[in-house]
């Protein structure tokens, strides 16, 4: 029965990281008619909705501790999404946007070290080291310059980071959907925020571009916090985020099937060394044991 639980965990968490790699997709569709902060805003206000359908019994739970860890994870992910897709907006493509966004998985044992004193081990630092090169291989022009979009993407990528190391740091002791409640709420109030702050809201709206932000709503971040809570309940720490961090890979797949985005040979060597990295920051070197998710 245990060994059921855990196939259909690691199923789960494949299919969490396939719907995310294909969000960068949607999430280009969607920029070429709405604002970033529009759809930041958009899809985090569905997706908070039904969390508030499914954890409204548990409210009266809510307290300070709930309600900080909410806002500042909340203005992280709100802020690091936004920051993300505008990214995509000026230039980026999804392909790179999922492999350029996941250096935040090697990142996060470094910030982690700022608020708990865990000094980063052996791998981590490698594991930065490799993720730098892949980045340069990526992005990095003949003339050494970078697009604006890829340099806004790998901010998107260190908000993510901050974004996660908060929600180590604020999930200790406390319910998690409850605290993904608040976080979305939160990141919802920012999206619009922001929205009012610059472009306004949309004179008008596609069906295509309704259907871009709602599969981002409802499937990239409403679904796929359940696969992940699930998945991640019922597996070890390290096999569920290598499953998950395939996004990157998917979103590669997804983007030159979809977008017909063209792979060059050094962008796929950049690839494989910053998912190398990826992989790297989920192991101890040299001391027979997997190192346990921050």
């Amino acid at each position: 029965m245990e060994q059921n639980k855990r196939r259909r965990a690691h199923a789960l968490l494949l299919l969490t990281a396939i719907i995310w790699g294909s969000a960068f997709v949607f999430q280009k569709f969607a920029t070429e008619e709405l604002s970033s902060w529009f759809i930041t805003a958009a899809r985090f206000t569905v997706a908070a909705i039904l969390l508030w359908a499914i954890t409204f019994r548990k409210w009266g739970r809510l307290d300070k501790g709930y309600l900080l860890g909410g806002l500042i994870t909340g203005l992280t992910m709100g802020i690091g999404t936004a920051v993300q897709t505008v990214g995509l907006t000026i230039g980026t493509t999804p392909g790179k946007s999922a492999f350029l966004t996941a250096v935040y998985c090697v990142i996060v044992p470094f910030f982690y070290w700022f608020v708990s004193k865990e000094k980063p081990l052996k791998n981590h630092i490698v594991a930065a080291v490799l993720c730098l090169i892949g980045i340069g291989l990526i992005s990095l022009n003949k003339d050494m310059s970078i697009m604006p979009g890829d340099i806004l993407t790998l901010v998107g990528g260190m908000i993510f980071a901050g974004d996660l190391t908060a929600i180590a740091w604020f999930s200790k002791g406390r319910d998690p959907m409850l605290l993904t409640m608040l976080q979305v709420t939160f990141s919802a109030v920012i999206g619009w925020i922001g929205t009012l702050a610059t472009r306004g809201l949309p004179t008008s709206i596609s069906l295509g571009a309704m259907g871009n932000v709602m599969y981002l709503a409802l499937f990239s971040t409403g679904l796929c916090l359940f696969l992940q809570a699930y998945g991640l309940k019922h597996t070890d720490a390290t096999v569920g985020t290598i499953l998950l961090s395939l996004e990157s890979v998917f979103g590669v797949l997804f983007s030159v099937l979809l977008y017909k985005e063209v792979v060059t040979p050094k962008m796929i060597v950049g690839f494989t060394v910053v998912f190398v990295a990826v992989l790297l920051s989920q192991f101890r070197l040299g001391e027979g044991k997997k190192a346990e998710k921050t």
